[in-house]
């Protein structure tokens, strides 16, 4: 049967005791505790919520016998969400209890889900010491399905030390047995780690194939968290063997059913998967948003644990120093300095993990801006190249779109724009004559007067420039500014004699920046004009080729502010 018919069947269950003159009964505890148990394997906040409304009942009615169960399964859920300082806590309560009973499944179960939780947490001496103890009582017990779940997870761990043969013998012997058992969840979860160990030995045909059985089982039996881990898996091999497409569909239905599930574990593997991915393609807007999101979880995971435990020490410490000032108060003899001295340990082992903890914060900070900048300089070289290809077709207007994007910047900065507007004009100034390109070289270093044949070939070269770079996924308008910048205010400019607000700001004001760089500039047909003629020209013009807005700033960055190009 499905994960989903035997939700479906034990829903039914529940809304049937709940349908009339309902009153809070035993028979409730079991079927939500039943519900929930299934739950994890789909929706662990669900999960979660159910065993919650089963404790509510619980103490309620005061039957002590569930308590045990309800614990364990919320340790489960909360391992599947990733918050492994809960599950820790909710499972080492049924481990308590089932330690003093005789139900060595539920003992081992609860052994082995513990041991789960602190290989998560990297802690693989106490993994494997209780994933042992798990396995002692399975194999004591005959429990075929639990020794081949626990060998599955010895196996894991083994991996992750890379203990590589070690953890190969335990796969495949978790592998055997889940299909002698014929149990597809054992088998789906068997193959997607033996996936795991093969792509870790480079072996990634096989990793592959391994991690499509997993994941067509997941998908099957509608295992959710699983189905998420499988997709991450082949998004991130065929990533590697460069089949973008294909990696895409994979890792964005890894993400979405990550999120829809509530596990943070796998929703972090599929954003750092995807940064990854398109990082791969080139294109860098898509890679840093997906590495933003990655940072953003990662941090907030990461504050919560710190927060979670600062809390637990504040917690010890207070509780420590109330039951010290009883005992200082009672006692009043040399006792004191030593209760007092205990304390002071106590305030130092809080203030060191505080300690310890900024530190560990400030070092993944630093270590997500620079991956931030090495992304943001592989994009800004792109750039770069862009406006040096430009150069070497002009040889005299060398630096001349780098000067026109200071002032450009600086006009934008004077008139109060957004950043990211300053940014998208910094950028397009970078490129704008980009479409020079296509021009002849002797019409561009012609030193005469233009044709009128050789003055439309100059005039097509902002329409080119916006052929050339709609092709590259900027995340702002690059391409329609550089097709605009020639236009005027009157509507006498080109390429396509645009008038006043219809032409985008953003070249509006490098329409501006670049006549004051031209005018200041040697040219092969002029000598140098000078500053002080290229801001006549503007103040002239103001209002007719000119927008007077930016006329107006750019007065003020060169003579309030004395502006200038070196």
């Amino acid at each position: 049967m499905l994960i989903s018919s035997d939700i479906e069947a034990l829903q039914k269950k529940l809304a049937d005791i709940r349908e009339s003159d309902y009153s809070p009964s035993e028979e409730e505890i079991i079927v939500l505790l039943d519900l929930a148990d299934i739950m994890n394997k789909t929706n662990p906040h669900e999960a979660c919520y159910l065993a919650e409304q089963a404790l509510s009942i619980i103490r309620e009615l005061e039957i002590e016998v569930h308590y045990a169960r309800c614990y364990k399964i919320q340790g489960v859920s909360h391992a599947h969400k990733g918050d492994y300082e809960k599950a820790l806590e909710y499972s080492l309560k049924a481990l308590a209890i089932y330690e003093d009973t005789n139900d060595s499944t539920a003992l081992s179960s609860t052994l082995n889900t513990i041991g789960i939780i602190y290989r998560n947490r990297k802690d693989f001496k106490k993994a494997l010491e209780y994933y042992t103890r798990s396995l002692e009582i399975r194999e004591k017990t005959g429990n075929k399905k639990g020794i081949a779940t626990t060998t599955n997870n010895i196996g894991i761990l083994y991996h992750d030390i890379n203990e590589y043969e070690k953890a190969l013998k335990f796969a495949e012997k978790s592998l055997a047995s889940f299909t002698e058992l014929e149990d597809d969840l054992g088998i789906a979860t068997s193959y997607n780690n033996m996936g795991t160990l093969l792509k870790s030995q480079g072996n990634l045909d096989t990793a592959q194939e391994y991690y499509m059985k997993a994941y067509e089982i997941f998908k099957r039996i509608g295992y959710n968290t699983g189905y998420s881990a499988a997709c991450n898996n082949l998004g991130e091999i065929l990533t590697f063997k460069g089949e973008f497409n294909q990696s895409e569909l994979y890792l964005n239905d890894a993400l979405n059913t990550a999120i829809e599930i509530g596990v943070r574990d796998r929703e972090l593997t599929a954003y750092k998967n995807l940064s990854t991915l398109y990082a791969e393609k080139d294109d860098y807007k898509e890679a840093l948003r997906y590495y933003r999101k990655y940072s953003e979880l990662s941090q907030k995971v990461f504050s919560e644990e710190s927060t979670r435990n600062m809390v637990q020490l504040q917690i010890r410490f207070e509780t420590e120093r109330k039951k010290k000032e009883a005992e200082i108060y009672r006692l009043k003899n040399i006792e004191l300095q030593n209760e007092i001295t205990e304390r002071i340990h106590i305030e130092d082992e809080l203030r060191k993990h505080q300690n310890q903890l900024e530190e560990m914060i400030n070092e993944r900070t630093v270590e997500l801006i620079k991956s931030f900048n090495k992304l943001e300089r592989g994009f800004q070289g792109t750039i770069v190249l862009v406006s040096k290809i430009t150069e070497l077709r002009d040889p005299y207007t060398s630096g001349h779109q780098i000067r026109v994007a200071k002032l450009a910047s600086a006009i934008a900065r004077e008139m109060k724009l957004p950043e990211e507007k300053v940014e998208a004009i910094h950028i397009a100034s970078l490129v704008h004559d980009i479409g020079k390109i296509n021009v002849p070289q002797e019409i561009l270093s012609k030193p005469g007067i233009l044709s009128d044949l050789e003055m439309r070939m100059i005039q097509i070269h902002p329409q080119t420039g916006c052929d050339i770079l709609s092709e590259i996924n900027f995340p702002w308008p690059i391409a329609e500014i550089v097709r605009e910048h020639h236009e005027h205010i009157n509507g006498s400019g080109y390429p396509q004699g645009l008038k006043a607000d219809s032409i985008m700001i953003e070249a509006r004001i490098i329409c501006v920046a670049d006549v004051i760089e031209a005018m200041s500039s040697h040219r092969p047909y002029r000598p140098i004009l000078g500053l002080e003629e290229a801001v006549r020209e503007i103040t002239d013009n103001m209002d007719v080729l000119y927008d007077g807005d930016v006329v107006k700033a750019c007065r003020k960055v060169i003579v309030d502010r004395g502006f200038n190009f070196d």
